[in-house]
């Protein structure tokens, strides 16, 4: 089943500006495909030959550890996407994909995104770019798990969810298993640093995954020390 461009790709910041004809290629190379919750979408090994873009959901990608302990790479959520380095190397992948929540994908075909990519410069460039913006994106938050503290880690997680989600009465989008994964730190450590910053007067705890930001300024302060 093809994907209507209005109603998926468009939420992509890497096919954002494109002009209607590169749009409506992409979209004739792309499938929709849904998975319910708990659901592998691909794992390690496998041919998977295909970017996929969040439409709707939730998904989670993580490695395994010697040991068998998970680790959360990346959460991605509408507009997001995975498996480029799988697609532009032509190797196997090395994560797991999983959907997180019910979810909507749309799956693009590597190889004809890759001729597109020659057709089209604009795509190439776009594709470059958000590529470039996530390595940076992680070197940050490498250089943040090594050298920062674990409530510098979660003030800054905390603000990127304010800046998703525009309010300071946030939900945790994932399980706090999964955001202590994310953060590189044990459930029980994270349970204490949100009580550290709770006791600080920077947030206030709700019931589940509802956290509320009271001290934005303050947060901000704590992430650049």
């Amino acid at each position: 089943m093809g994907c209507d461009h209005h109603s998926c790709l468009h939420v992509v910041p890497l096919f954002q500006n494109l002009e209607a004809p590169q749009m409506g290629a992409i979209s004739a190379i792309s499938r929709e495909r849904s998975y319910s919750q708990g659901q592998l979408i691909y794992y390690p090994g496998q041919d998977h030959g295909a970017l996929i873009v969040v439409h709707t959901g939730s998904v989670k990608i993580y490695r395994l550890d010697s040991e068998g302990n998970e680790q959360v790479i990346r959460i991605l959520s509408s507009g997001e996407f995975a498996g480029e380095m799988a697609l532009l190397r032509g190797e196997k992948t090395q994560d797991f994909a999983q959907a997180l929540s019910d979810c909507t994908l749309c799956m693009i075909d590597g190889e004809e995104l890759g001729a597109l990519m020659l057709q089209h410069p604009a795509i190439g460039l776009k594709f470059t770019q958000e590529l470039s913006r996530r390595l940076s994106q992680s070197d940050a938050t490498l250089h943040q798990v090594v050298r920062g503290r674990v409530e510098q880690r979660l003030a800054k997680y905390l603000l990127e969810l304010y800046a998703k989600q525009g309010k300071e009465a946030l939900e945790l989008p994932i399980t706090k298993g999964n955001v202590a994964s994310l953060l590189a730190m044990s459930q029980a450590t994270l349970s204490r640093t949100f009580k550290n910053l709770e006791a600080q007067g920077l947030i206030t705890l709700g019931k589940s995954r509802k956290v509320t930001l009271i001290n934005i300024k303050a947060l901000h302060s704590l992430v650049l020390t």
